[in-house]
């Protein structure tokens, strides 16, 4: 019986460990109404406090002008060579502009004005469109997808972003609630995009940014259940999963168990 409960504990154990941790993940539970500067790892970029970014019943609210904040990551992400890492987040647009500004990015560190993954909003007919800029950098374009989203709808946005040996030429998708929560392969991309800015790409990855862009051009939104993980479906679904290597693990326990089970009885 000692046996089949250490066994257990180790399944337990193993459970827990293989769970892929995410980098960073809000869902803005538990924070208070009102600015979300200083709740959790929320703080301002700057010294403008004008318009704050207001937590509203466990949702992050943006207006079209206003204070930008950052958050670190739990440690800084190295974009390694062949690497990928995703950003999900759940979407809510109320309105948009015509010219369109960005309202999501990441940066290398958290007092970097380096902007990275600039994802935008525009209006378009009775909707929107989403856009992503890879850097704030000189020489970078804007690239828009064509379906035209719905105001007032959540969505779920993933961003994937790959990692490719040598200078100026990584890649980035963005899915729009991902048919296949699991494989991204599966998914047919909102937008794609490579890296063609004449500045180059960062080695690391620090910190998520919220942004409220420019009154005449940014979209008026909320943002919910944000998170930078490894693996496509932890961001497809804010939920961490087993990695596949675990889960050979969790069955060579399972195969243990079983066998000194039978040679008990």
């Amino acid at each position: 019986m000692k046996k089949l409960l250490c066994i257990s504990c180790g399944l337990l154990v193993a459970t827990v460990g293989v769970r892929a941790a995410a980098l960073f993940a809000d869902n803005f539970d538990g924070y208070v109404n009102g600015d979300l500067a200083g709740q959790g790892p929320w703080v301002q970029n700057g010294a403008s406090t004008a318009t704050p970014a207001q937590v509203l019943n466990g949702r992050v609210m943006l207006g079209s002008s206003g204070q930008d904040l950052n958050a670190p990551l739990s440690s800084p992400f190295s974009l390694v060579d062949g690497t990928s890492f995703f950003i999900g987040a759940t979407i809510n647009l109320s309105a948009a502009n015509a010219t369109g500004d960005y309202f999501l990015h990441w940066s290398p560190a958290v007092s970097s004005t380096i902007f990275i993954s600039r994802v935008e909003a525009r209006s378009s007919g009775a909707g929107f469109q989403l856009g992503y800029v890879e850097t704030s950098g000189t020489g970078a374009s804007l690239t828009w997808g064509t379906q035209v989203l719905n105001f007032g709808q959540d969505y779920r946005m993933v961003l994937a972003y790959n990692v490719v040996a040598g200078a100026v030429n990584d890649t980035a998708n963005l899915y729009v609630d991902p048919t296949d929560n699991l494989v991204e392969g599966n998914n047919t991309a909102y937008l794609s995009d490579t890296w063609n800015s004449a500045t180059g790409e960062t080695a690391t990855m620090g910190a998520i940014n919220l942004r409220q862009g420019t009154a005449a051009n940014a979209a008026t939104l909320s943002i919910d259940n944000l998170g930078v993980t490894t693996t496509f479906a932890e961001a497809a679904t804010f939920t961490p999963v087993p990695e596949p290597s675990s889960l050979s693990l969790l069955g060579g326990f399972g195969l243990l168990a079983w066998q000194m089970i039978r040679r008990r009885k």
